[in-house]
């Protein structure tokens, strides 16, 4: 966790280059005066620009960031360390035009940063510096340090380990734990969640309702780690602690873990299977390749009693939460799962089911953006953008100086035929955040739209200047 992130330089990668078929681009990362530039090309177009941080601690792999003025950016580059090898970041790999126009959001770096410092009411803009601290921090475990500061005694900081189960493995799932999909409670931010607490009062975890045991993705570790027959005999003592140290790094992995396996197993293997030297990771914990995650392999948390080959990841249609919210918020939660999962893999049934609940609900949505958000998504989508106008209006009303809900609104307008109301608050969204992608090229089409080309050529030049877009007229 101390190699989370940091400032990207020579040390963080090797030079690199590589060829991106799906897209026909070239990419490109080079290191000039300790600066790393990483730049694209493909007919038409080429753009290059600086990463300021590099991301994750390069066991696996390194990410990266880019920053334009107080924006942060999602570079489509990745370095795959343990194959020592450039390629697209995760994510980008049947992505047709990869660029550097992926915002990087509160909850991207809530798990690899120490206290990101976001400016209120955006997206993806930040304070300078950006975070408090770069890499991961004593208080992600262990809550507010200013007490254990002023008296270093047991008791004045949180020990996990002393914590109910739900809220003890909370604390590790705030970042080992993705699920299919995260929804914050109303009001509520993943941000917002503090060791001491379960998982479920800020945000709820929806995975797969019959886990499939084949896939392996980056981030399951705690989903694989439940279907096991240790976690599962255990009566909910085994958790991440029980193995893992979460201070040091083992000098010896092989033989740190046969340790903590025979603290259990000792007495119920035979001498030969407990023996100096054997490896249990490797039989019972294999290396897998991530299906969700690039060229990776990670450590598969099931503890199968025998190797078993490997499958595929498959999509998940039934959600169910890991742990259930608030009775008051497990209709709007669950609802808003299957919509956003839905949207996002094209997936019609789910989306329905999230609607219709959603709809039955709706009278105890309006101080709910989020959720009159997507009742406003799933009506444009269906092609009812006055009935999806009417939600988005709400929404930004609630939130007025937040671009993306300005873009919403004039999205449907756009799609309604209302031109110059869709200019107006497409316009009030670049005021708001002028390099939002969508705003860009929404308020480029509602200019051409009205006959004011060179607006519209204005608009898109401006946005090009700034993320370091050359385009190529033929």
């Amino acid at each position: 966790m101390a190699h989370s992130l940091g400032r990207a330089n020579a040390y963080s990668t090797p030079d690199g280059e590589f060829q991106h078929t799906v897209s026909n681009t070239r990419f490109e990362s080079r290191t000039i005066d300790n600066a790393v530039w990483q730049s694209l090309a493909r007919p038409g177009e080429t753009e290059k620009l600086r990463v300021e941080y590099a991301i994750g601690s390069g066991n696996h792999a390194v990410g990266f960031l880019a920053q334009i003025g107080d924006h942060l950016f999602q570079s489509p580059m990745s370095y795959y360390t343990t194959r020592r090898l450039w390629d697209v970041a995760p994510g980008y790999e049947q992505v047709r035009n990869p660029d550097f126009s992926r915002p990087v959001t509160l909850e991207c770096l809530n798990c690899h940063s120490d206290k990101p410092l976001p400016i209120p009411n955006t997206l993806n803009s930040y304070q300078a510096p950006p975070f408090a601290g770069t890499a991961i921090q004593c208080d992600r475990c262990h809550g507010p340090a200013e007490a254990h500061l002023k008296r270093p005694v047991p008791g004045s900081i949180i020990n996990p380990a002393k914590l109910s189960p739900a809220a003890r493995d909370s604390i590790c799932e705030q970042c080992h734990l993705s699920g299919d999909i995260r929804v914050p409670n109303p009001g509520k931010a993943l941000a917002d969640f503090q060791p001491g607490e379960r998982a479920e009062e800020v945000f709820t975890v929806y995975v797969a309702a019959a886990p499939v045991e084949s896939g392996i993705k980056v981030i399951s570790h705690a989903e694989q780690l439940a279907l096991s027959m240790c976690a599962r005999n255990s009566g909910g003592k085994l958790w991440c602690g029980t193995c893992h140290d979460p201070h040091d790094k083992p000098l010896i992995a092989a033989t740190y873990y046969r340790e903590r396996c025979l603290g259990c197993h000792a007495s119920n293997i035979s001498a030969a299977h407990a023996a100096p030297g054997q490896n249990c990771i490797s039989c019972h914990m294999p290396q897998r390749a991530a299906k969700d995650g690039g060229h990776t392999a990670f450590t598969d948390h099931r503890i199968t009693r025998r190797p078993e080959p490997e499958g595929k990841l498959s999509l998940a249609t039934e959600l169910a939460a890991w742990r259930e919210p608030a009775p008051g918020f497990r209709e709007r939660n669950l609802a808003l799962a299957l919509i956003t999962q839905g949207l996002q893999n094209a997936v019609p049934d789910q989306v329905i089911r999230g609607y219709r609940t959603l709809s039955r609900i709706e009278k105890s949505l309006a101080n709910d953006p989020v959720a009159l958000t997507e009742l406003g998504s799933v009506l444009l989508t269906a092609k009812q953008p006055k009935e999806a106008e009417r939600r988005f209006a709400m929404a930004l009303a609630l939130r007025p100086h937040y671009a993306p809900y300005e873009v919403n609104l004039g999205d449907a307008l756009l799609e309604e035929g209302e031109l110059t109301r869709a200019t107006e608050h497409l316009k009030r969204a670049m005021d708001l955040d002028p390099l939002l992608p969508q705003a860009i090229h929404l308020l480029a089409q509602a200019y051409r739209a009205e006959g004011q080309s060179a607006a519209a050529d204005e608009v898109s030049a401006n946005y090009d200047r700034a993320m370091g877009i050359i385009r190529k007229t033929k």
